[in-house]
């Protein structure tokens, strides 16, 4: 298996566009509909399946779990795609340029993590996106503008000494969702339907009321060590290399 998803990749990245270029790459596992064009990108992973006019742009490195983009959705260009993930792309759904989709290697992560973008939902350009969890977007939502993050985890240190633990959470937006350009949103938020967050926005909380949001004052929240760790419940799979708690929305 590694040996052809090795060979895909190669042919991936020195094939043009073209039908040979498809028809090899089904000899070796992946399943292309019709109509579809893939760049000059090295893409590595178990499963491949490209639904009817998909289109992998040039210089995207995507290594992951599986890839599974539906009708007419794409992948523009110099992506990097890296990790555990499954990634599954609906209808018409896109990934724009120059991205960093990235989750940490098993023993630092844990459990099964999907980034998934419904119909005509849009991650546009220059965005982070961590998958320590899962991030969802519903249908016709968009990432927009450019510099924004995702983040599903952080950390809380003691007050002193080296002693931390990290709190992990999934992201799931809804449909209809606007998140303007250099936003931040925290893990375990939950971003309901027909909402915009305003450029520059910290979204460290889970936002249901539909409307329009702008980033709040700086404000100091009291944070007490041990209490917080018995807030979550401690993940207990083995093999992790740290102290983990899942935050849930």
């Amino acid at each position: 298996m590694a040996l052809k998803n090795n060979i895909a990749s190669t042919l991936g990245l020195l094939l043009p566009p073209c039908t040979a270029k498809n028809f090899l790459l089904r000899q070796l596992g992946w399943k292309i509909g019709s109509e579809c064009k893939i760049g000059f990108s090295w893409i590595n992973c178990g499963n491949v399946q490209l639904h009817n006019n998909v289109a992998i742009g040039h210089g995207n490195y995507i290594k992951c779990r599986t890839l599974v983009l539906r009708d007419d959705s794409y992948i523009q260009h110099l992506n990097l795609i890296k990790g555990d993930i499954w990634i599954f792309l609906l209808k018409h759904a896109a990934i724009g340029n120059l991205n960093k989709i990235n989750r940490a290697k098993r023993g630092v992560t844990w459990g099964r993590s999907v980034l998934r973008l419904g119909v005509y939902s849009k991650i546009t350009s220059r965005h982070v996106v961590d998958c320590t969890r899962s991030v969802r977007l519903g249908n016709y939502s968009t990432i927009a503008g450019l510099g924004s993050q995702i983040w599903t985890h952080g950390y809380l240190h003691a007050p002193s000494g080296l002693d931390r633990f990290r709190i992990d959470g999934s992201v799931n937006i809804g449909n209809n969702v606007y998140i303007g350009s250099a936003s931040v949103i925290n893990a375990a938020v939950k971003i309901g339907s027909a909402i915009t967050v305003g450029a520059c926005s910290c979204v460290s909380k889970s936002l249901l009321e539909q409307g329009l949001y702008v980033s709040q004052p700086l404000r100091k929240i009291e944070s007490d060590y041990e209490s917080s760790m018995q807030r979550y419940p401690k993940v207990e799979v083995e093999g992790l290399i740290e102290k983990v708690f899942n935050k849930k929305p």
